[in-house]
């Protein structure tokens, strides 16, 4: 048994030795040449096509009201439309945020929007109007931005500025 450890650690030893020799860059740099190197484009079969937006969200309006509490708020409608192959709602597609001074806002619970639109799919093809209720901080502007909620390059698909003193 011992004997099949010890064979085993060496084997092990030998491989990761191996393995580290490997990835060694063994070889010497090239040598410089007078002539300057030409910068390597992709051609145009080899660049991926732009992929087309699954949705559409347009920044329509932004209205003062109080939440629940009495507080301060903003009503933000949006126009939604879902151009992907299947039903998809706006809470579940896209991020809509609102920030003042740099810093997000919360959401704002208020009696005069219909907070149930926003859960509701949209099929291929079609739009809605939804709205979403925001607390304000204090009286300065208010930037709103739309992406979509996964993404892997995070692009802004709306973005629009609001005063609300």
């Amino acid at each position: 048994m011992k004997k099949r450890f010890a064979m085993m650690a060496a084997a092990c030893a030998v491989a990761g030795c191996l393995g580290m020799f490997g990835c060694s860059s063994g070889g010497s740099e090239p040598e410089a040449t007078d002539q300057p190197e030409e910068p390597q484009q992709a051609s145009k079969a080899e660049e991926a096509p732009a992929e087309e937006a699954k949705y559409a969200v347009t920044i329509d309006d932004c209205t003062t009201t109080t939440d629940y509490s009495g507080k301060s708020a903003i009503v933000v409608t949006y126009t939604f439309e879902n151009a992907s192959d299947e039903a998809q709602s706006f809470m579940v597609a896209i991020s809509a945020k609102c920030f003042q001074n740099g810093v997000q806002l919360d959401t704002a619970i208020v009696d005069d929007i219909d907070a149930q639109s926003t859960m509701n799919d949209v099929k291929p093809g079609a739009s809605t109007t939804v709205q979403k209720a925001y607390l304000l901080d204090d009286q300065s502007d208010v930037t709103v931005e739309c992406s979509e909620l996964i993404s892997f390059d995070n692009e802004i698909l709306a973005e629009k500025t609001f005063s609300v003193a």
